[in-house]
């Protein structure tokens, strides 16, 4: 019945919804079409009522007979006198016609009655009216109950018939628990359980009944349990009492006989142990066989002696009187002591003391049950010696490293420098070829010797990641930027793709991550002869704690075999190790950057195939720094960046992504060409809708049109040569910039080019394009010089290598800035007596006063006030804990040897910048 009703309502509403609908539908669409009649009429007889022509009046009004629902019509004068009219023949007196005294549509009744002015020439000549019956309306109407009356009892029919058999699918299951219910409250049977019914709510009811049967059963049972339980434990307190009662009574009996059966034990344990028995001052009054054996000692001896006869002098008091402080207290001791026989020999024995008491439970006499654990013991000492052998090793071998780091170094820290300053100067190309052999060989010693001390650390547990905040971005083009050149002799395109959500700043080892990534993209150049090498970084995984991010290095080159994938991280191991294998290394770079990845929360694998290139893919776990300030609004503000129009030629299609990243990201508009060609052609669109590119990102390295002979053709073009061009190359070579400088470049700029670099070099080259006159050529070096302040430094140089002195002293006066060497630690304290400095680079290792000394007695000079100077640490020594007992010495900074040229400038840098400050400061604390 409530579904009957309910579908009877329903289809009842939507009836009545419905013939609303038609209603109202029916009287829009008679509006409408009644309108439509007016205005046509109205076009029509405005002619008539200008000329006062009735006869072509009643004509267009006879006209209105085909509209079998038009019941009259009337036209009106300007003065709202009848001037034609029409009726339907049959229409009744009721139909009356008056002059509408404005348009629009009226219902009275059974009639529609429509108005509508006339005018021409925008001169009102009238006004017709017309008149439609709703005969149509009432008939449809009608029809429409008819249907909705059929459909309605149509429907209710179907609803009884399915609705009858759908409620058996209700209420079977109801009946069904109601009878079961019933059974199990007749029963009391918790076992019956109801069939399932399916999934929907008849089912959860039946499964809550089952469950609550379920649960009164497990309550019954435990009942049950608890029942049984508590007459157990009713009878087994009875047979405890009754046990007491018996013990007490025979307690006099055992009493008796306690003496005898402690005699019986001692003769069992004389078989297996070693026994003895003193009384409570420690006189021995009874030893087995076993004990005069080892001790060497025969029975009369020992009975009557104290027990100390045995004791060999090895433990100390302190644990002499912890044994009696704990026998004594009643308590049993366990432990290891070592005896001396009669003869002198050393034996060790596994002791047990156990305490007898008296009634006021005080000692009466002691029991000891000993061991022989001689030859245990002769195990553990020959084990504990050679643990000390192996650390003694392991730390002559960590020494041994130190001292060969430090030694191999130094010299080579001559050699590089060298060779740097001499690749410097004007050689031929003959000396320039030996020269880059030399530094290339070196830096490939350099790499080995880093490897097997890093290795080496690893193995041994002694290295350990620093945490500082540090800007990933330049990290990551930093660390890509020095194998550019690798890349270039190689012909390669090498990029870096930074995806947009990672933030400036993070907190982890810069420096090991750096190794990392320098390691995976060195062997990509490595293995790869034509192509790219391309490290791609994203967000893996976001939460309160950090980032895990996914470092990804792609390349074109060999390959390697799927059964070498796993084998190329072990030590030592490469893919090919034959003897005529064409690359170099020590198998240890990959094995390294494994452990660190392990350190760093990650994990390292590739994915590769012969001759299809490789991706090597780890990922790290890095914090999130704390939020600071990062702008670089002064160096190129996103005013003169933001709408510019930018062309991207490029034939590389990597490279075309990254570069429209980065200016999407400065709001930007930029395009891109693949060829001397498509960039041509997009110039000259873009001059044709007079939208001319404002700035031309331009590859060097290009198949067909190279960049230059592609600025020529520009520049030859009257409209694209007023745009800035911008020229990016792998690597550059002599003669270059001239020809950039000849060819009007704004800029030339080495890739992977850093996201900082080329925003400030767009910002400089974009805001001095209205300067008259020669723009100077902005390369990687000028915006280096920009960024650093203008000044130089009065430098303390303490060393005792003159090859080093030599060197350091070149570096620093190359770069502006003047020195005094001092030869050792004393020296350099007698150069600061005499003048100040502002920076000393203080070698560690010196004769007479060591780098520690020296820094130690300076920081002493400056206890009561004075002013702290700079020091870093200029040093071979390269091992793990070096740069912590440096700064913990009292230095500032630290430096390894080799000396590298672009380490050596980040410490300038750092310096100078902060020498800039202090005055500001001293001001602002001034005022």
């Amino acid at each position: 019945m409530v579904i009957f009703c309910t579908s009877l309502l329903g289809l009842s509403l939507t009836g009545v919804a419905f013939e609303f609908y038609e209603r109202a539908s029916f009287r829009s669409s008679l509006v409408n079409q009644l309108t439509s009649d007016a205005d046509m009429l109205s076009l029509n007889t405005a002619a008539s009522l200008t000329f006062n022509d009735r006869r072509s009046a009643e004509d267009m009004l006879k006209a209105l007979r085909v509209e079998r629902h038009i019941v009259a019509a009337c036209l009106y004068d300007s003065r709202g006198n009848a001037f034609s009219e029409y009726r339907r023949a049959g229409a009744g007196p009721t139909c009356e016609m008056t002059a509408g005294h404005q348009d629009g549509a009226q219902f009275q009744g059974d009639f529609l009655t429509l108005s509508r002015g006339i005018s021409l020439d925008g001169e009102s000549r009238g006004a017709i009216t017309i008149i439609s019956d709703l005969s149509e309306l009432t008939t449809k109407m009608t029809r429409f109950r008819e249907i909705s009356a059929l459909v309605l009892i149509v429907s209710l029919f179907a609803t009884a018939l399915v609705s009858k058999r759908l409620v058996n699918l209700i209420t079977e299951p109801i009946l069904q628990l109601a009878g079961l219910a019933e059974r199990v409250s007749t029963r009391e049977d918790y076992t019956l359980r109801a069939s399932p019914a399916g999934k929907d709510e008849l089912g959860k009811l039946v499964g809550s009944f089952n469950e609550m049967l379920e649960r009164i059963q497990e309550r019954d049972v435990a009942l049950q349990g608890a029942k049984d339980e508590l007459e157990i434990r009713v009878l087994a307190r009875t047979g405890e009492l009754q046990t007491e009662v018996n013990e007490r009574t025979r307690a006099e009996l055992h009493l008796q006989y306690s003496l005898k059966e402690l005699k019986d034990l001692e003769s069992a344990l004389d078989q297996h142990c070693i026994v003895a028995r003193t009384d409570r001052r420690g006189t021995i009054t009874f030893v087995n066989e076993k004990f005069c054996s080892i001790s060497r000692y025969s029975r009369e001896e020992l009975v009557g002696m104290d027990h100390r006869i045995v004791n060999s002098g090895f433990h100390p008091k302190e644990f002499i009187a912890d044994l009696w402080r704990t026998i004594r207290s009643g308590q049993v001791w366990k432990g290891d002591l070592k005896n001396r026989a009669k003869d002198g020999s050393i034996y060790w024995v596994g002791t047990t003391i156990v305490p007898f008491c008296d009634a006021e439970n005080k000692p009466r006499q002691y029991i000891a049950i000993r061991s022989d654990i001689t030859a245990i013991k002769s195990v553990e000492e020959d084990l504990r010696a050679a643990k000390e052998a192996a650390e003694a090793a392991s730390s002559a071998k960590s020494e041994f490293l130190a001292n060969m780091s430090h030694e191999i170094r130094t010299p080579l820290n001559g050699v590089m420098g060298m060779t740097d300053l001499a690749l410097g100067t004007e050689l031929t190309p003959e000396q320039r070829e030996y020269l880059d052999t030399v530094k290339m060989s070196a830096d490939s010693l350099l790499t080995v010797i880093n490897d097997i001390l890093d290795f080496s650390k690893i193995e041994a547990g002694k290295i350990d990641l620093e945490t500082i905040d540090f800007n990933l971005r330049d990290c990551l083009e930093t660390s890509l930027k020095t194998l550019a050149i690798r890349a270039d002799q190689k012909g390669l395109e090498l990029l870096c793709e930074v995806a947009p959500e990672l933030p400036e700043l993070v907190r982890g080892d810069a420096g090991r991550l750096r190794q990392i990534l320098i390691n995976l993209a060195g062997n990509a150049i490595k293995f790869t002869e034509k192509g790219e090498v391309v490290l791609k970084v994203q967000v893996e995984e976001s939460d309160a704690q950090g980032l895990k991010l996914r470092f990804t290095v792609t390349d074109t080159g060999i390959g390697i075999p799927k059964e070498k994938l796993q084998a190329i991280f072990d030590p030592f191991s490469q893919a090919d190790t034959s003897t005529t294998r064409m690359y170099g290394g020590t198998g240890l770079g990959l094995t390294i950057s494994s452990r660190l990845v392990d350190m760093m929360g990650g994990r390292i694998w590739v994915e590769s195939e012969v001759g299809g290139g490789s991706k090597f893919h780890f990922t790290a776990r890095l914090g999130t720094a704390e939020a600071k300030a990062i702008s670089a609004e002064a160096i190129a503000p996103l005013d003169v960046l933001r709408t510019a129009k930018v062309l991207v030629v490029d034939d590389n299609p990597t490279n075309r992504r990254i570069l429209e990243g980065m200016l999407g990201r400065w709001e930007m508009k930029s395009s891109s060409a693949e060829n001397g060609v498509d960039a041509l052609t997009k110039l000259s669109e873009a001059q044709e809708t007079g939208e001319p590119f404002t700035l031309i990102l331009m590859d060097m390295h290009m198949p067909s049109m190279d960049g230059f002979e592609l600025i020529e053709k520009i520049r030859k073009r009257p409209g694209a040569s007023a745009a800035t061009i911008m020229m990016l190359t792998s690597a550059g070579h002599r003669g270059d910039a001239a020809r950039c400088q000849e060819l009007g470049v704004a800029a030339y700029l080495l890739k992977p080019i850093r996201q900082s670099e080329l925003r400030e070099a767009i910002g400089r080259v974009l805001g001095v394009r209205e300067r008259v006159g020669a723009i100077p050529l902005i390369t990687r070096y000028s915006l280096q010089d920009a960024g650093a302040p203008i000044a130089s430094l009065h430098i303390l140089l303490a060393e005792d290598n003159p090859v080093n002195q030599l060197l350091a002293r070149r570096l620093l006066e190359k770069r502006g800035h003047s020195v005094v060497v001092a030869e050792n630690g004393q020296g350099a304290l007698e150069a600061l007596e005499k003048e100040e400095f502002d920076l000393v680079f203080m070698d560690v290792q010196m004769p007479v006063m060591d780098g520690f000394e020296a820094t130690a007695a300076i920081r002493k000079k400056e206890e009561p006030g004075g002013v702290h100077l700079p020091i870093v640490a200029l040093t071979a020594h390269a091992m793990k804990g070096d740069r912590e007992k440096c700064l913990a010495g009292g230095m500032d900074g630290y430096l390894t040897k080799p000396i590298r040229p672009q380490e050596l400038d980040e410490v300038l840098r750092e310096y100078l910048m902060r020498r800039a400050k202090t005055p500001e400061a001293q001001e602002s604390t001034l005022s």
